[in-house]
């Protein structure tokens, strides 16, 4: 099934003469794109949404093309689509089910690992299980813009569990992925977002600031709303940090109305609990 995944991209590739190196180009590397199209490994949910976009077409037109009902790249979107949309819950279930030998046996591990780490840090609160999947993930991973993601993740939640060596070496990583000023991918602004919050955790909260601001400015250049909401209240607590109250407090306003109007229910009610925690603390030691 693969295969005929990779038949399409490469004859979709071959009518618009386009390279490999062209094609791959923002998205992956030469060598990935051709062990995609010859069958050799199947790609991520990310790369094949990029391809597509970068080809003109819909991925439900390319899978149409390939003829492809692969359970893997089902189960890929499936989870992609709800950690987009911050469904952590519904998400550790879908893990719970058998998921890890679908990816096992497609050499793909890496993802389920990411998935769980995310969902022990951001569901189940548990730094020292989502450190440990993340750790994992990042060993198996494979693409740079998904090690810097996971990567990302790691470093808040080494500051939050006092390992300041193991943080700022994740920090680094994501540092140099981001001088790249690699824009292709639409996880990128959760990138910026987890640099600001290592910062603020070391006291830098001006550079904290500064890193908020390319976060929204890679949202704005990809007109792309993931993680928009979060950064604007973290912007609003970094300015409060920062003594200007005011218009922290009207910045974590606007990020609920923005998460409301997005319909993102599940940001909404962690950023309503969150706002009413970062007031009351300014309230009574800032």
């Amino acid at each position: 099934m693969s295969n005929a995944l990779g038949k399409s991209i490469k004859q979709l590739r071959i009518n618009q003469e386009l390279t490999q190196k062209q094609l791959a180009e923002g998205i992956c590397s030469q060598s990935l794109l051709s062990r995609v199209e010859q069958g050799l490994e199947i790609p991520s949910v990310l790369i094949i949404h990029n391809i597509c976009q970068k080809l003109g077409i819909t991925v439900d037109f390319l899978l149409a093309q390939s003829q492809l009902d692969s359970p893997l790249i089902q189960l890929k979107k499936e989870l992609h689509d709800l950690y987009i949309q911050h469904d952590y819950e519904t998400l550790y279930t879908y893990l719970h089910k058998k998921t890890l030998a679908t990816f096992e046996i497609n050499t793909q591990e890496s993802y389920y690992y990411f998935y769980l780490g995310i969902c022990e840090l951001k569901y189940k609160k548990n730094n020292t299980a989502g450190i440990s999947a993340l750790e994992q993930a990042l060993t198996l991973s494979k693409t740079d813009v998904m090690r810097a993601l996971i990567s990302s993740y790691l470093a808040p939640a080494y500051y939050a569990t006092n390992n300041e060596v193991a943080a700022l070496q994740q920090l680094n990583h994501c540092l140099l992925f981001l001088n790249k000023r690699d824009f292709s991918s639409e996880l990128i602004p959760a990138i910026y977002h987890h640099v600001a919050l290592c910062y603020g955790f070391s006291g830098d909260n001006l550079t904290a600031i500064e890193y908020i601001h390319l976060g929204i400015d890679c949202c704005k250049r990809q007109n792309n709303n993931f993680y928009l909401s979060y950064l604007f209240f973290e912007l609003g607590v970094f300015f409060i940090r920062t003594n200007r109250k005011q218009t922290g407090t009207r910045k974590m306003k606007f990020s609920l109305e923005l998460s409301a109007y997005l319909d993102e229910q599940f940001v909404t009610a962690e950023l309503t609990k969150r706002r009413k925690e970062t007031i009351e603390y300014a309230n009574n030691h800032i």
